[in-house]
């Protein structure tokens, strides 16, 4: 009995071996298929990759244009106030004016320091 459940085995097992070779067999044209299409797929990432970068790119720049303005402008204000007081226009007290100068060095050198970190983040990579 254990002889002819041998046989039965591998007469089954050739079988099903010829079945997964006709099944596995792949056309030259199945081939150029699928090598175009993961040539189709690498051109697409390059492709997102660049848009990507290109768009960094913009926001970075409108960034820099942001950060410059505001921290013009503040310092102006603060040229300001400081030249109103100094020649007593308004009057401020020791402990406004050191918070107003306190404040605003941190605030610029703090977003200057954020927006640079983010512009040159690159060199990292």
């Amino acid at each position: 009995m254990g002889f002819l459940n041998k046989q039965k085995d591998s007469a089954f097992l050739q079988k099903l071996e010829k079945k997964l070779e006709k099944n596995n067999k792949y056309s030259e044209e199945d081939i150029s298929k699928a090598e175009a299409q993961e040539v189709t797929f690498e051109e697409r990432q390059q492709q997102a990759e660049l848009e990507r970068y290109e768009a960094d790119s913009i926001h970075r720049k409108k960034l820099i244009l942001w950060a410059t303005t505001l921290v013009s402008i503040w310092l102006g204000a603060v040229i300001i106030i400081l030249l109103a007081v100094g020649f007593n226009i308004i009057n401020l007290s020791d402990t406004v004016m050191a918070t107003l100068l306190g404040t605003t060095t941190l605030n610029v050198l703090g977003l200057m320091a954020i927006v640079l970190k983010d512009l040159f983040k690159g060199r990292d990579k």
